[in-house]
């Protein structure tokens, strides 16, 4: 059984209310024990809500309170001058995961965003049966429709045309597919209403406009 899930990243450090020090590179020859030294500061961070795994800044949309919502709004508008809001007020870092049985199979890379789920629906409106890059940022993978299958590669720093090897990864059901993605639009939808009604809350101007450009949702 397939899930989608609709995330934004979220990085403890930067929401966390106390100051914490990080551990030096330099104390720490090894990688992995710098890495395990860096997981054990930041697991003494509690925001209120949890990653979709432990290295990862990925948290779903669902999972965030009102409380913890605005504490992000209110960080990210701090470095935003609100008189110029179209031009500087970015979208939510983040994008589609795909798990099955809780198992995740694809999550979004670098540059990738909430915006992002307009990709996914490509996958559903593609009418051919030919590879198609799909942008979760980078690296990106691959997919193809095979008689109600949709089949993924593996990620990639090639686009689709430079590829001339593509293997199948794993595949899943179209029409499963197409179920939970009409899930993650409600959800995205849902989640532009929370920022709006939040942001009125706080008394900024432009709340609708902000909140459609934060999460892509017009």
């Amino acid at each position: 059984m397939i899930k989608l899930i609709n995330t934004i990243e979220v990085s403890p450090l930067k929401y966390s209310k106390e100051e914490y020090e990080l551990p030096e590179a330099s104390d720490y020859p090894d990688a992995d024990d710098w890495y395990r030294k860096w997981e054990e500061v930041i697991s003494k961070l509690d925001l209120g809500f949890h990653t979709i795994k432990k290295d990862s800044y990925l948290v779903d949309i669902e999972t965030i309170d009102e409380e913890n919502l605005q504490m992000i709004l209110e960080t990210n508008l701090q470095e935003i001058d609100l008189e110029k809001f179209e031009d500087e007020v970015p979208i939510f870092d983040g994008g589609i995961v795909l798990t099955e049985n809780d198992k995740i199979l694809i999550e979004p890379n670098c540059c990738g965003d909430i915006g992002n789920i307009n990709e996914w629906q490509r996958i559903l409106d593609n009418n051919t049966s030919d590879w198609s890059d799909l942008w979760i940022g980078h690296p990106w993978i691959f997919y193809r429709m095979q008689n109600g299958k949709v089949q993924f590669s593996d990620y990639s720093d090639l686009n689709v045309k430079e590829f001339t090897d593509i293997k199948v990864i794993f595949e899943v059901d179209e029409s499963e597919l197409k179920n939970e993605l009409d899930k993650m639009k409600k959800h995205q939808i849902k989640f532009k209403h929370r920022i709006t009604e939040i942001l009125k809350k706080m008394k900024i101007d432009n709340a609708e406009k902000i909140s459609e450009l934060m999460t892509g949702v017009k």
